[in-house]
């Protein structure tokens, strides 16, 4: 039996959306301080790694200009601002709505950065360009910006990094359906990863309970991510694919429609094979290679040192 998608999750799962856009919890806590000289400082604590967009709308304002207050948070805790007092002699009083995002809207990122294909260096592989779901199945309107990536393997092989980043979002609860035959379905183990520019890579199919790398963890070019699991009962396949955040809108977020606007955006990279940079297209055929320049470029001195003196310290 053929089983399709059941449910929005995993259209937002393949659109790139994560849920925890829609729901606001505990991810990030905001707390304010009166001081002695009537103002009063505003602070976050955040739980997850990652950069987390934060906004504080203010509902009420006594005794202070503050407008609403934006800014990306990228520490576990720090300081969001402080309101200062029009007349130093009286309280401030205020009220906020907080709103946050996984991810920075808009960031600056290198169109030109030259990835590194997510297999084993020297592996032949095939790429497929996915389609997608949202458009197929929901009859919403197309994603120009829409590019990810599958492949199949005979075996279920180890899936490798394709950039440095940090792991922000490690999900390994899955078990194989081995009853259905797939096309597609929201409940594949995965790995996200955030880059220095912005950027996020998204690695799904993981076996349960073979994934490698832990939450918070700094990884490299062809860092070892987790072990591929069986998909349709004759395959293993790997979905791959790298977007950033867009402009945030809030109340379009909130109303949780397929048709609303995409807070994403995917990026068409470069990656390495046959000695060059080049663009994925579909089922064309790839060497997974790196030299020394992809592997270092986002490397530190102290990363570099340590590297050569124990490579196997970074796989």
């Amino acid at each position: 039996m053929i089983k399709l998608l059941s449910g929005f999750i995993a259209m937002l799962l393949v659109s790139n959306i994560s849920p925890n856009l829609f729901a606001q919890n505990d991810i990030i806590q905001v707390t304010s301080k009166r001081n002695d000289d009537k103002s009063v400082d505003i602070s976050y604590t955040k739980k997850l790694p990652g950069s987390y967009y934060v906004k504080l709308e203010f509902t009420s304002m006594t005794n202070c200009y503050q407008r609403d207050f934006e800014k990306v948070v990228k520490s576990n805790s720090g300081k969001l601002l402080k309101l200062r007092p029009i007349n130093d002699k009286e309280h401030i009083n205020f009220s906020y709505k907080l709103n946050y995002i996984k991810g920075h809207p808009n960031p600056k990122v290198d169109q030109d950065f030259v990835y590194v294909l997510p297999f084993k260096k020297g592996e032949s592989i095939t790429v497929i360009a996915t389609t997608n779901l949202k458009e197929t199945y929901f009859d919403a309107e197309k994603d120009t910006n829409w590019k990810s990536f599958a492949v199949d393997r005979a075996a279920a092989e180890t899936i490798f990094s394709m950039r440095k980043g940090i792991v922000i979002e490690v999900i390994s609860q899955y078990n194989t359906d081995t009853t259905n035959t797939y096309k597609y379905t929201s409940k594949m183990n995965r790995i996200t990863v955030e880059h220095e520019d912005g950027t996020f890579a998204r690695y799904i199919g993981f076996k349960r309970d073979s994934i490698f790398v832990k939450l918070g963890q700094t990884i490299y070019p062809q860092t070892k991510l987790g072990v591929l699991d069986i998909f349709n009962n004759t395959n293993y396949r790997l979905y791959f694919d790298i977007s950033y955040l867009k402009a945030v809108d809030f109340n379009s977020i909130r109303e949780r429609t397929i048709v609303s606007e995409n807070q994403t955006a995917h990026i068409t990279p470069y990656f390495y094979s046959s000695s060059e940079p080049v663009f994925l297209e579909n089922n064309s055929d790839y060497i997974v290679e790196i030299n020394e320049d992809i592997l270092f470029k986002e490397f530190n001195r102290r990363e570099k040192k340590k590297y050569k003196k124990n490579p196997l310290d970074f796989e």
